[in-house]
């Protein structure tokens, strides 16, 4: 009751989640490196291999445990905080079996992933196994939209969008292919999935339930101005690169490395600590991108600036539904800029470059180096809709 009293007492839904993210991250993060530091993983498990399905096995046992103690504040995350603030929410069986099916899925990529590890570790060295991980995390790209149907409780849906595609002829806009999805987590928002060149638009279906055809035009527009402006694929590029030189410099810290299952444990628990380096210097790039993704959005289309502010009014109401932070809260802890501060960005905007949903891409690529924190961030933390695809600007 001491953990929840804060959080339940908070004066509104995003500051309770903020707390949650908070408290989650940080007691996952004090947990790693003092598990590294006595050597847990040495002391737990053999450094002998038995080849490539032993080492799954084993590094799933330590996954599974490090699961179990992140449920209580999944439980928080994904029941007890959307009902006490009357956020839609799951009741508490289908949330159980949710929960556990997305939690058993993860387990097993994150298994296998760390088995491959181990196996190019042990014929390439360090090298060989960074080169592994950033495969990994290509195939996480290019398999996301799988993934997330395995994680989440996700569902393909075909309504009709020829309205849609109408306006989208009327302002010159070609997207890539679109599916529609439905979750019953109002606060999932799809994305861009697929490698670069292959991209696909994921669509929620609460948002052709909830817009017009004129604005869910604009904001599938905005999502291919994200790829055509190449903003998606900076963005992907500084996610992987961040996610293998994080795990790299891991791997050097005495007593880690990548040949052994205990070796690699060790590591991922210090790539767990640089990957909460990454959540508090990650997101000013992603809020800049975010900003420049609303510029693009409304380039020609200026005298359309006040239905892409409502419509982004309606994303943050599925969100957490905070239209003002303060900055220092917003600057530390938030990769998506709130709906005050991209208003007053869309006085004067700005059409520039930079890697767009940088920071919640990296933490979602950090599943090839078994890191924890993918799925305790405020955004996130109990919702196996969102462990996948991590809530997104719009």
């Amino acid at each position: 009751m001491k953990l929840l009293g804060p959080m339940l007492d908070a004066p509104t839904y995003a500051r309770a989640r903020l707390r949650l993210g908070i408290t989650g991250v940080g007691v996952f993060v004090v947990l790693s490196a003092a598990a590294a530091a006595v050597g847990l993983p040495g002391a737990l498990f053999e450094a002998s291999s038995g080849g490539l399905l032993d080492d799954a096995a084993r590094l799933a046992v330590w996954l599974a445990g490090a699961a179990v103690l992140a449920l209580p504040f999944e439980f928080l995350g994904g029941h007890a905080l959307p009902a006490r603030f009357g956020r839609g929410h799951l009741a508490l069986p289908d949330w159980i079996f949710g929960w556990l099916r997305g939690a058993l899925i993860v387990v097993l990529v994150m298994s296998v992933s760390g088995a491959l590890l181990i196996a190019a570790g042990k014929y390439g060295g360090r090298v060989g196994a960074v080169g592994m991980l950033m495969l990994v995390a290509l195939l996480l790209v290019g398999f996301q939209s799988l993934l997330a149907r395995l994680v989440g409780s996700l569902r393909r849906v075909r309504p009709a969008l020829e309205e849609v595609e109408t306006e989208l002829r009327a302002i010159d806009v070609i997207p890539p292919p679109m599916y529609v999805v439905d979750s019953p987590d109002e606060g999932f928002t799809g994305g861009i999935a697929g490698l670069p060149t292959a991209e696909r638009i994921i669509l929620p279906v609460r948002w052709v339930g909830t817009f017009d055809a004129r604005t869910l035009a604009l904001l599938i527009a905005r999502r291919t101005a994200v790829v055509e402006r190449g903003l998606r694929a900076l963005g992907l590029a500084g996610a992987i690169a961040w996610t293998g030189a994080a795990f790299a410099l891991a791997s050097l810290v005495p007593g880690a490395g990548v040949t052994s299952v205990p070796e690699l444990l060790t590591t991922s628990l210090w790539f767990t600590v640089m990957s909460f380096v990454g959540l508090l210097v990650l997101p000013t790039p992603s809020r800049a991108a975010a900003l420049a993704a609303d510029a693009f959005a409304l380039e020609g289309l200026e005298d359309r600036r006040d239905e892409l502010v409502a419509a982004l009014g309606a994303l943050d109401r599925f969100a957490d539904d905070e239209p003002e932070r303060s900055p220092g809260v917003e600057r530390t802890f938030h990769p998506v800029p709130s709906l005050g501060s991209r208003t007053r960005a869309l006085e004067a905007p700005r059409a520039e470059r930079a890697p767009w949903h940088l920071a919640r891409t990296a933490i979602y690529l950090s599943i090839a180096g078994l890191n924890p924190l993918h799925r305790l961030v405020h955004c996130n933390a109990g919702r196996p809709d969102l462990w996948v695809f991590m809530p997104a600007d719009g």
